[in-house]
């Protein structure tokens, strides 16, 4: 169609924006999914016992045998489809704030191309916070009370302190 080309396997754009609710079941399936994972890592040879003893007996740096234990073995095993991939360290909510919060910074950014991430000037810090506060407040506007606060650049304002904030400044 006057030439353009058009993937059938695309799919719509989601918009990001949209309020998320992250279910309790979900979130309280998270913490049996990896132990799930941990029992099935034990059982197929890599449980944590394993990994201590390929430290121990690797004849490698204790930190190197570490690593390659991490990010060679391990990964290897569940490209092989020995182990099954790993179920994720963040829970649902923290998932969905990470998510929102990226998301929203991602888009500060394109609002923003005179920032420069080599320099360290004052102009480029006051941008930084900003954009660390439009990720955060952009997550709690899509989460809501759901929004996994420890996740946050700085803490949630409580009304109390923006209104000593607002009785500190001089007229």
């Amino acid at each position: 169609m006057n030439g353009e080309q058009h993937d059938s396997n695309e799919q719509p754009a989601t918009d990001p924006w949209v309020p998320v609710t992250v279910s309790a079941e979900e979130s309280e399936q998270h913490p049996q999914m990896l132990a799930a994972y941990e029992q099935t890592l034990t059982a197929a040879g890599y449980g944590e016992d394993q990994r201590e003893r390929y430290i121990q007996q690797s004849g490698l740096d204790p930190e190197e045998a570490a690593l390659v234990w991490d990010n060679e073995i391990v990964p290897a095993a569940e490209a092989a489809d020995a182990i099954p991939e790993h179920p994720g360290y963040f829970d649902p909510v923290e998932r969905a704030t990470l998510d929102a919060r990226d998301a929203a910074i991602d888009e500060f950014w394109k609002q923003h191309p005179e920032y420069d991430v080599w320099s360290n000037s004052p102009e480029n810090q006051a941008l930084f916070r900003q954009a660390m506060g439009y990720g955060d407040a952009k997550a709690r506007e899509v989460l809501g009370d759901q929004a996994a606060e420890h996740l946050m650049s700085a803490p949630k304002a409580t009304t109390a302190d923006q209104d000593i904030e607002e009785d500190d400044i001089d007229l």
